[in-house]
């Protein structure tokens, strides 16, 4: 009785059946759509007693055969369908569960720093799905100087559960400031970087997530007045 609902289950979180799965509604009705979206109109309702045919899945929809035509079931109401056995179907979003559970982070970012074009590249690792570290390194391009950075940052997560989840982090770095003079021959400048972010993550599907923050560092330089920087960036995040 295991070992058939298992099989099942291992399936439907697949994004294609290894093989179809004969099953048959025991709650009242099902609706079944034209196509994989709420969007599509439904055409068709299975009653119950009535048999289907679980044949592949799309994100959050499972394609059916039902009386020899295609339609599309909800993965919801797969609730309401028991195997040609008996045993239920566990519909809890597995996809959701990877992304807590997710280990490695790479993100892709564009935004502006301080009025720059500016552009990330970042690695995370995650400690657990409250808290991560990231090494960050950035690129902005402006009129006057081009700045490279790299730093290091730890996150608090406090709702890692939530599809959409607010974030927020503190970190330290080096800024390499290139100044774009021709005239006069002016060096680089190196400066220490402290900051804070805060900052939204969106788990979209599969492995993707998007991200969206802003982030208030401090230049540490060596005259008396340290300068402020204001970076908004959005972009993705991958992981693995």
């Amino acid at each position: 009785m295991i070992k058939p609902l298992l099989l099942c289950l291992s399936l439907l979180c697949s994004a294609a059946l290894a093989a179809p799965i004969p099953v048959k509604v025991q709650g009242d009705f099902v609706n079944l759509h034209s196509g994989a979206g709420r969007g599509y109109p439904m055409v068709q309702v299975a009653i119950k007693g009535e048999s289907l045919t679980l044949v592949t899945r799309r994100n959050d929809w499972v394609q059916v055969l039902f009386r020899q035509q295609t339609f599309w079931l909800a993965r919801a109401d797969l609730t309401q369908l028991v195997t040609l056995t008996g045993e239920q179907f566990d519909v809890s979003d597995q996809r959701l569960n990877e992304f807590e559970q997710r280990a490695f982070e790479a993100g892709l970012l564009f935004g502006d720093f301080n009025g720059s074009s500016y552009y990330q590249l970042s690695f995370s690792y995650l400690f657990s799905p409250y808290f991560h570290t990231e090494l960050a390194i950035g690129q902005a391009n402006g009129r006057q100087a081009d700045n490279l950075s790299a730093e290091l940052s730890a996150y608090l997560s406090p709702m890692p559960h939530w599809r959409l989840s607010p974030y927020f982090g503190i970190g330290g770095g080096v800024l390499q400031t290139t100044p774009r003079t021709i005239l006069v021959q002016t060096p680089d400048r190196n400066n220490s970087l402290a900051s804070v972010e805060l900052g939204l993550r969106y788990y979209m599907t599969r492995n993707f997530i998007a991200r969206m923050g802003y982030r208030r560092s401090v230049i540490i330089t060596d005259r008396n007045d340290n300068e402020e920087i204001d970076t908004w960036k959005l972009g993705f995040s991958v992981f693995f």
